[in-house]
């Protein structure tokens, strides 16, 4: 469906160009094509009446929240620029469309969300194809508001990374001989070894390891992260892994 916003812009953009060219909208539906003019003309009415349609029912598309009272003004003037349309009023329909571009300034619109990039280059080539489709079924999760699945995938990537990390700087692999061995005690492990870690990283990893635990296992309250808190768990271990690597 269209955007109210924009369909009016497309309307009041259309009639302004009709005005402008002193094209005669009575011939809407009689135009017979046989110049240059007249193609061109027939072309500005025909945007005019697309723009014209879009915008009766774009208004369907705007948000009932916050909107009512402003919603039913706009319904009242598109039903007044639908009889000025039929009488082919220019005089009317601009003034009318001015009307509406009053009313679409009040109209609250929901805030635009920045998109959250789930891309990491330089990935192991050894983890990288485990890890994209960790990344993607992340991305699925997070946009389907499945905020407790995001924060348990976030652990599981970390948990790749960081036994990948300790492979690189240890030549061993750790899954062996504990493959249980939880995130906590992985980074224990790795301080064993002098394995760097940026302190930074190491509260990074804390944090989300305390959720996911949270998450996880039985408590008297569930743990429901809303979907902030999710978000800045993503950054969080996006932030953590590009650095590993």
């Amino acid at each position: 469906m269209p955007n109210f916003k924009s369909s009016l812009q497309k309307f009041s953009s259309s009639l302004q160009r009709i005005i402008s060219h002193n094209i005669d909208i009575t011939l809407i539906g009689k135009q017979d094509i046989l110049d240059f003019k007249q193609k061109k003309n027939a072309y500005y009415i025909n945007l005019f009446k697309t723009s014209f349609n879009e915008l009766l029912s774009s208004v369907n598309e705007i948000s009932e929240k916050d909107n009512r009272e402003t919603i039913e003004e706009i319904k009242s003037d598109l039903t007044s620029l639908n009889q000025s349309f039929e009488n082919k009023d220019l005089e009317k329909l601009s003034h009318i469309a001015k009307k509406l571009e009053n009313l679409d300034s009040k109209i609250i619109y929901p805030k635009e969300t920045q998109s959250l990039s789930f891309k990491i280059k330089n990935l192991p080539l050894e983890i990288a194809d485990d890890m994209n489709a960790d990344l993607n079924e992340l991305e699925k999760c997070f946009n389907s508001e499945c905020y407790r699945s995001a924060v348990i995938l976030c652990a599981r990537l970390l948990e790749t990374s960081l036994h990948r990390k300790y492979y690189d700087s240890t030549n061993l692999d750790i899954l062996e001989k504990n493959p249980g061995i939880g995130l906590g005690t992985l980074v224990a492990k790795m301080k064993e070894k002098n394995i760097s870690l940026d302190p930074a990283i190491t509260q990074q990893i804390h944090l989300i390891n305390q959720v996911r635990i949270y998450t996880v296992h039985r408590k008297k309250q569930a743990f429901l992260p809303n979907k902030d808190q999710a978000q800045a768990i993503i950054l969080y271990t996006i932030d953590i892994i590009k650095k590993l690597f």
